[in-house]
């Protein structure tokens, strides 16, 4: 039975929320004492989608690099577009800027509670296009965003990872 589930969102679904849910398997992971893979069987689901997403896509190859640096694995990652179905499964929605968090009520206005931006001061800017040192940045800033609204609801995730 999943007691939590997460779900991060961005535009395409290839960069910025794939990079936020594949940190928040390894804190979650960490916190929970299983590997990511186990997280399903300790009660946790993390999930990512985009509000202009194809189905299937990769992780762009910088994204991938920069969480894999961090702990973080995009191997498998298949992008996904935002759906209704996912809006409502989700006990909290983080996404990565108010444009998207606009988008996510748009589909589904009864989320507004549990649907809030990542970093709650600013967006995280889209890297799609920049230099690995840019996707770096952008990982390293959505992972402290990730530990920190982990800690939210686990305390203990604040000394994770």
């Amino acid at each position: 039975m999943i007691e939590y589930s997460v779900l991060f969102v961005c535009t395409g679904n290839t960069c910025r929320s794939p990079m936020a849910a594949a940190l928040a398997r390894r804190v979650l992971a960490d916190l929970k004492g299983v590997t990511p893979d186990g997280l399903s069987a300790a009660g946790v689901r993390v999930r990512s989608a985009g509000v202009s997403a194809m189905q299937g896509g990769a992780a762009t190859p910088e994204a991938a690099a920069a969480v894999k640096a961090l702990g973080g694995d995009l191997a498998n990652h298949a992008s996904q577009p935002v759906t209704e179905a996912l809006i409502q499964d989700a006990d909290v929605i983080y996404t990565m800027t108010e444009a998207h968090r606009r988008a996510v009520l748009a589909y589904s206005p009864g989320a507004a509670a549990k649907t809030h931006r990542l970093d709650p001061e600013r967006d995280v800017s889209d890297p799609i296009g920049m230099s690995q040192g840019v996707y770096d940045q952008t990982a390293r800033m959505i992972y402290d965003a990730v530990k920190a609204r982990i800690a939210e609801r686990y305390p203990d995730a604040a000394a994770a990872g």
